[in-house]
C-alpha cells in the first residue's frame, strides 16, 4: 500500500525519474542511484533526501556538495548518488529532486534495502567491487578507531601531567610553609636585663 501511494505521487512529477523503484545494497559495500531528467534542469540545483513523505523528507546534500559516505554527481542529464560504507540503518525511502523557485520541486523516489547477507540478495544496488569496497570501509572505521584511542591517550596523558604538577606545588607549598613555623618556633636567646627599680645594698 505503502508502495502505491509514492508511486501515485511520484507520477504528478515526470521531470525526475528514478532508474529503479526497489534497490538493496550490501552492509559495507558501495551502492548508487541514478536519477534521471530533462535536459531543461541542467543548472537547477539537484538533491538527495530521505523519508517517506516528499514534501517533509530529510535532505542529505545539494549539489554540487557532498558528505562523508554521499557523494552527488550530476552530469547535465542525470544525478548520480553514490552511498559508500552501507550500513543496516541506512535502509529506508529516499528521494531525487530538482529545486525550483516558484514551482513544486520535480522528485521521484526509491526504497533502499540494506542486508548484511551476501547470499540474500537478488537484486544488488549497483554495487562495486565488493573485496575492495568493504577493506576500504574496515579500514577506514580502523583509522578512525586509532584515532579516537590516540585522542584518548593524549587526553590521559594531559590529565595526569596536570595533576602531577599540581601536587608538585602543592607539596613544594607546603614544605615552605613547615619551615616557616619551623623558624617561628625556635626559642629566642636570653637577654641579660636589669630591672632599674632594684638597687643593690652591698651588706
Amino acid at each position: 500500500m505503502e508502495f502505491f501511494i509514492l508511486l501515485t505521487l511520484a507520477l504528478c512529477s515526470d521531470a525526475m525519474v528514478m532508474d529503479e523503484k526497489v534497490k538493496s545494497g550490501i552492509v559495507l559495500d558501495t551502492a548508487s542511484a541514478i536519477c534521471n531528467y530533462d535536459a531543461h534542469y541542467k543548472d537547477y540545483t539537484k538533491y538527495w533526501c530521505r523519508g517517506y513523505f516528499r514534501d517533509s523528507c530529510n535532505i542529505i546534500s545539494f549539489t554540487p556538495n557532498s558528505t562523508n559516505r554521499v557523494v552527488l554527481k550530476d552530469t547535465g542529464n542525470q544525478l548520480i548518488v553514490t552511498i559508500s560504507c552501507l550500513v543496516k540503518e541506512d535502509a529506508g525511502w529516499y528521494w531525487c529532486g530538482i529545486q525550483r523557485d516558484f514551482a513544486r520541486d520535480d522528485m521521484d523516489f526509491t526504497q533502499l534495502i540494506v542486508d548484511d547477507n551476501r547470499k540474500g540478495l537478488a537484486n544488488d544496488f549497483s554495487p562495486g567491487p565488493s573485496g575492495n569496497k568493504n577493506r576500504s570501509c574496515r579500514a577506514s572505521k580502523t583509522v578512525q578507531k586509532a584515532a579516537g584511542s590516540r585522542m584518548s591517550t593524549l587526553i590521559i596523558f594531559i590529565l595526569m601531567t596536570g595533576l602531577g604538577i599540581i601536587f608538585i606545588v602543592s607539596h613544594l607549598s607546603r614544605r615552605r610553609r613547615s619551615q616557616r613555623n619551623r623558624r617561628k618556633g625556635l626559642p629566642r636567646s636570653p637577654k641579660l636585663s636589669q630591672d632599674p627599680s632594684v638597687v643593690s645594698i652591698p651588706l
